[in-house]
């Protein structure tokens, strides 16, 4: 009865690995895909004036190293633009090349704190960016759309995690069968833990 309990345990362990793998797989193989069409090449687009803001701040607003004044979250959380040590969120597109197309007219306070966006629009029209922080924001996007896009980091980074979630569960998994023989050493329950091959045999 204990064996066969055992049993059941470890392939309910099993059948809930392949569920979690399944389900993992195409959320990285979606953040890869987004990323890839995002990666197109940079069009002509007509000269920009010049953008009186500074780089090194828009940078620190995107990333969150610098608070925006009204209190709003960093644009890392919901975006990637080529920075940052995971690439950022997959919540919202890639903005690293926003400035060099035709989207570079969304860089506008009256659009990011629009109250209509669907996602953005509860929180910036509550907690409005400033036209000085765009203007860092618009020079930090100006040098990101110079640079080659760079391969995404999320997808590495969701796989990494389901690699990690799974040596938890085996880990658990042992440490659970460990246990498991340890709470019926001497009885006849271990005898039949031995005998029909289980991991605390001798």
């Amino acid at each position: 009865m204990i064996l066969r309990d055992g049993r059941k345990g470890f392939k309910k362990f099993l059948r809930f690995t392949l569920a979690m793998i399944l389900i993992l797989m195409p959320m990285i193989a979606a953040a890869q895909t987004a990323e890839t069409q995002l990666a197109e090449p940079v069009q002509e687009s007509p000269a920009a004036p010049a953008e009186q803001g500074d780089y090194k701040t828009g940078r620190a607003l995107f990333s969150g190293e610098k608070r925006f004044t009204n209190g709003g979250p960093p644009c890392i959380s919901c975006h990637s633009a080529g920075v940052g040590e995971l690439g950022g969120g997959i919540l919202g597109p890639n903005l690293s090349q926003i400035y060099a197309g035709p989207k570079r007219a969304l860089l506008m306070i009256g659009w990011v704190n629009s109250p209509g966006l669907p996602v953005m629009g509860p929180i910036f029209s509550a907690k409005n960016i400033t036209e000085a922080e765009m203007e860092h924001l618009r020079v930090f996007f100006s040098e990101t759309a110079t640079q080659p896009v760079a391969a995404s980091k999320t997808g590495s980074f969701l796989g990494a995690g389901a690699a990690g979630f799974i040596g938890i569960m085996i880990f658990f998994s042992i440490v659970w069968s460990g246990r498991y023989r340890k709470r019926n050493k001497g009885t006849a329950h271990d005898a039949l833990w031995r005998n029909y091959g289980g991991k605390g045999g001798k």
